[in-house]
């Protein structure tokens, strides 16, 4: 039978950890070309450059009964007082995945946080927006 993948087949995961509290998340990958049309010619003509992914997510606010919040682990990865700045250890292991029983399509990979935002708005759950870049190459896309 035909499935057809919605938001509760979806979910987050950091570090092999499934994020409990995640509304949403996008991911999009692209490729730059290269173009190599020379004189003479009357159409263009390209090559593949370097390829990339980014994405967001977006995840409720909330701490947990034993004070654990998923999405301030993510947000001190940006927001912080660390005066050394961002370094290669502040990568994070992502999952996006959608799941069929126990199969599962997965999307893996290494990403900085690359932007960060916090909100609260009267009647509503207070949410994290998170923005990240893919550095390097996709360690799983089992699409």
């Amino acid at each position: 039978m035909a499935k057809f993948y919605t938001g509760r087949d979806g979910s987050l995961l950091l570090d092999g950890v499934t994020q409990a509290k995640v509304t949403s998340w996008s991911f999009s990958s692209d490729l730059e070309t290269l173009e190599t049309t020379t004189l003479g010619e009357s159409h263009r003509s390209y090559t593949p450059g370097v390829q990339g992914a980014s994405g967001s997510a977006t995840l409720l606010y909330y701490k947990a009964d034993d004070g654990s919040n998923d999405a301030g682990d993510l947000l001190k990865k940006l927001i912080n007082t660390n005066t050394a700045g961002v370094s290669d250890a502040d990568t994070v292991l992502f999952t996006l995945r959608y799941a069929n029983g126990d199969n599962f399509n997965d999307i893996k990979f290494n990403a900085y946080i690359t932007g960060a935002s916090l909100g609260s708005n009267v009647g509503e759950v207070a949410s994290a927006q998170i923005n990240f870049q893919v550095t390097g190459t996709l360690a799983e896309a089992s699409l």
